[in-house]
C-alpha cells in the first residue's frame, strides 16, 4: 500500500494506475501485457516510490501478479504521468495521458 495515504499526489497517481488497469480489462489486453512504463513529471523521488507501489496494488490478483513495471522520471514542468502497456513483441497495446491523475481529452488506445 501506498504509505503517505493522505497525499493528494500519491492518490492522483493510484487512481491513474486503477483507471488504467480497467481500461486495459476493458480492451481484454490484461493477459498480454507483459511490461507497463510509466513517465512521470514529478517534483522528487518519492513520487517514484509511489507510483511504484500504485501500479503493483492497481493489477488484478487474478492475474496472477502485475508485469514488470518501469518508472521513468521525467522532472520538469507540471505534473503528469504517461502509462504504457507493451506486448511480449514489444508493442504498445494502450497508452494513457494523466493530469494529476484525470485523464487527459484526446487521448486514445494505440
Amino acid at each position: 500500500m501506498i504509505s503517505s495515504i493522505s497525499d493528494p499526489h500519491a492518490l492522483a497517481m493510484r487512481r491513474a494506475a486503477r483507471r488504467f488497469t480497467r481500461a486495459l480489462a476493458a480492451e481484454a489486453m490484461l493477459q498480454a501485457t507483459v511490461r507497463v512504463e510509466a513517465w512521470l513529471n514529478a517534483d522528487g523521488p518519492a513520487s517514484l516510490f509511489a507510483l511504484d507501489e500504485a501500479l503493483t496494488a492497481a493489477w488484478p490478483q487474478a492475474e496472477g501478479g502485475p508485469p514488470r513495471h518501469e518508472v521513468i522520471w521525467a522532472s520538469g514542468g507540471g505534473e503528469g504521468l504517461r502509462l504504457s502497456a507493451f506486448d511480449a513483441a514489444g508493442r504498445v497495446l494502450l497508452r494513457r495521458d494523466y493530469a494529476a491523475g484525470v485523464e487527459r481529452k484526446g487521448v486514445r488506445h494505440v
